[in-house]
């Protein structure tokens, strides 16, 4: 593996240790009300994602679809990740399966959810989210700590929190030059002339880009300049 590439997969652990146990999800399997089999312990997909993008840049990762089943009550995808080690060149660490529980007889969530779960394990192919298979993280999700990624520097006073307004509708004609879109999964908060959507943010990103929001690699979300009258 390139020294490059090694250094950003690093980069992008320490990030997501960081994050402490915001980042942290239980997965543990149920049946009839009942928890069966062995309860496991992972990053969260959106924080991994986000922890990509912000070190490597979605311009420098990509993935393919192999194949796809459905059967009665989940979807199945095998998956193909590709990281792009020079300018013309990737590197592909083998595919990967994943697959989501159908839900309410949604296929196209759990296809996209399929697809997630593949992408992730892919990702650990490089070491990336190791913690989670080395078993590091009960510790972490039991613990009551939530680490801040960017800590104050030392004698400098943390910023005060602004009030935030949280729109899960389409602002009005009149509030801005141009309507926030309705799109499932994504709310909108709005500050200092700012939307920032919040939400499932990753699988909507073609559709926030066709609606003009920019990737902020700095806080990690997807933002739109809105002008007030």
């Amino acid at each position: 593996m390139p020294t490059e590439l090694t250094r950003k997969i690093t980069e992008i652990n320490t990030e997501l240790r960081a994050l402490g146990r915001e980042a942290v999800q239980e997965i543990k399997m149920m049946k009839d009300g009942q928890v069966i089999g062995q309860v496991r312990y992972g990053y969260k997909p959106q924080y991994v994602f986000d922890a990509v993008n912000n070190v490597l840049q979605p311009e420098n990762w990509r993935y393919e679809v192999i194949s796809k089943e459905i059967f009665d009550n989940q979807v199945v995808a095998e998956v193909q990740l590709f990281i792009r080690v020079k300018e013309d060149e990737w590197i592909c660490k083998g595919s990967q399966t994943g697959q989501m529980q159908i839900i309410k007889g949604n296929v196209g969530d759990a296809y996209k959810g399929s697809i997630t779960d593949a992408i992730q394990k892919c990702f650990s192919l490089l070491s990336i989210g190791s913690d989670a298979y080395r078993g590091l993280l009960k510790e972490v999700y039991n613990s009551c700590e939530t680490r801040n990624p960017h800590p104050a520097k030392q004698g400098q006073q943390p910023k005060p929190k602004q009030f935030v307004q949280e729109k899960s509708e389409p602002s009005k004609k009149g509030d801005t030059d141009t309507e926030l879109p309705m799109i499932a999964g994504i709310k909108y908060q709005q500050r200092n002339g700012i939307a920032i959507a919040v939400g499932n943010a990753y699988d909507k990103r073609e559709l926030l880009k066709s609606a003009g929001f920019k990737w902020d690699k700095s806080d990690k979300n997807w933002f739109k300049e809105l002008t007030v009258h």
